[in-house]
């Protein structure tokens, strides 16, 4: 029993394939009845043909390297091909989110800078969160300027102890 379901969605599948196909062939045969400039290049094409085989079938084969009247007519019979070629080729869609696509590249690759070089990512860190503070670790407290418990004359007393006791070793 499911093999037959299977073969009939098999069959359905093959079936709707084969609609768009005809569908896209006859796209194709309304193309050729009704596109005059389709039609004037393919005209082109043959009689461009026509006069080049007619050259080199009189003058032989040599008239196909030689003859410059041979190589101006199977030029035009390639351009009119080209021109022929351009009216049953679909043009392809263009692809969509390249703006996107260049933010995020850009995005990762800022990310992946910042994390591999050490100069970025302090500059980084700088723009973020501001400049680092530099803090002078000297032992000479400058005058009139308040220690840890909050007093001028403490700090002047524990500048001076510890100047007595450098002076003393």
């Amino acid at each position: 029993m499911a093999l037959k379901t299977q073969s009939k969605k098999q069959l359905r599948k093959q079936a709707k394939n084969a609609r768009k196909q005809v569908a896209a062939r006859e796209d194709t045969v309304r193309n050729l009845l009704e596109n005059q400039d389709l039609h004037e290049d393919l005209k082109q094409l043959a009689d461009a043909a026509k006069h080049a085989y007619a050259r080199v079938a009189s003058n032989g084969p040599q008239a196909l390297l030689q003859d410059k009247k041979v190589h101006s007519d199977l030029r035009a019979a390639s351009d009119a091909a080209a021109g022929a070629k351009h009216h049953f080729v679909k043009p392809k869609k263009k692809k969509r989110g390249g703006f996107l696509r260049l933010l995020l590249l850009g995005t990762v690759g800022a990310a992946v800078a910042v994390a591999a070089v050490p100069a970025l990512r302090s500059k980084a860190l700088d723009v973020v969160f501001g400049p680092e503070e530099e803090l002078d670790y000297s032992s000479a407290a400058p005058a009139g300027a308040s220690s840890a418990n909050g007093s001028a004359a403490a700090a002047a007393a524990a500048a001076d102890a510890s100047a007595s006791s450098a002076s003393k070793n």
